[in-house]
């Protein structure tokens, strides 16, 4: 292995959940342009299909699947991704996010809908995965984290921010477990990234954001999915129980007041 192949996936087998869009998309176009054979798993068939015929049309491999976040639905795209490509060696659970609520109006229906996309997919994914992969004696194990939970909060997102601090606790756990079989364990926490829909990408509230970003901007879903593909590849085989944070720089500063600092150019 040199640096003309470390990132190569030739021969490898993907699956992506939330795979269609945004940092889905973009991850699963990124391992399909490395040589995967990505499944693209999402809860609506329609963009993912589009997404497809796009990279299929360009020489590239890929499939589509429904994905729905419990205990069948995980088994379910697994299958579907052995029975369309033969075999599995990468994992990328990326299906994830919640609805904004307060904790005096958080429900039970609420709180286990953002449990169970975020946190308890991981397990029954990974119980999935393991038979094929230990066919092929190793795999990768990747899961879109967050800076939310693990690093930092947000109002009105507790149950996200448990969810993902869960996560980053599975990633850990999983990888020292797995270790023995070759599987490697890892996730990569976004901070915030650049979307062409929802009140983020308004332009008034993405100025906000980006005076707090120590390198002045929004990431793109590429840099979320670069690092994915590091994570995937030879390159990492050596990485375990890790995540990697791509967020700018934005949880570097102790507070908005530090930023402002900053901003007003009195360290320069």
């Amino acid at each position: 292995m040199d640096a003309r192949t470390a990132f190569r996936l030739d021969g490898k087998v993907a699956l992506v959940t939330g795979g269609a869009r945004g940092i889905g998309g973009a991850t699963a176009t990124a391992l399909a342009e490395a040589g995967a054979s990505v499944l693209i798993a999402n809860r609506s068939v329609e963009p993912a299909a589009e997404l497809s015929t796009r990279l299929n049309a360009a020489g590239l491999t890929t499939g589509v699947t429904e994905f729905v976040a419990d205990e069948a639905g995980c088994q379910r795209a697994v299958g579907d991704a052995i029975a369309a490509f033969g075999a599995l060696d990468i994992v990328v659970h990326n299906a994830g996010g919640c609805r904004w609520t307060a904790l005096a109006d958080m429900t039970t229906d609420i709180l286990d809908e953002a449990l169970t996309l975020n946190l308890k997919s991981c397990f029954w994914l990974t119980r999935a995965a393991l038979p094929a992969m230990m066919r092929r004696q190793g795999g990768r194990l990747l899961v879109t984290s967050s800076v939310t939970g693990p690093r930092v909060a947000m109002a009105s997102a507790a149950h996200y921010a448990a969810a993902k601090a869960g996560v980053n606790g599975f990633i850990r756990a999983a990888a020292l477990e797995l270790a023995p079989h070759g599987i490697t364990v890892n996730g990569v926490e976004p901070g915030f990234i650049a979307k062409d829909r929802g009140r983020l990408s308004q332009p008034d509230n993405r100025r906000r954001i980006e005076h707090y970003i120590p390198l002045g901007s929004m990431g793109e879903a590429n840099d979320i999915a670069y690092a994915m593909l590091y994570l995937a590849s030879d390159a990492a085989k050596f990485v375990t129980g890790q995540t990697i944070v791509v967020d700018g720089g934005a949880t570097l500063a102790e507070s908005g007041f530090a930023m402002d600092d900053l901003r007003g150019g009195s360290l320069a």
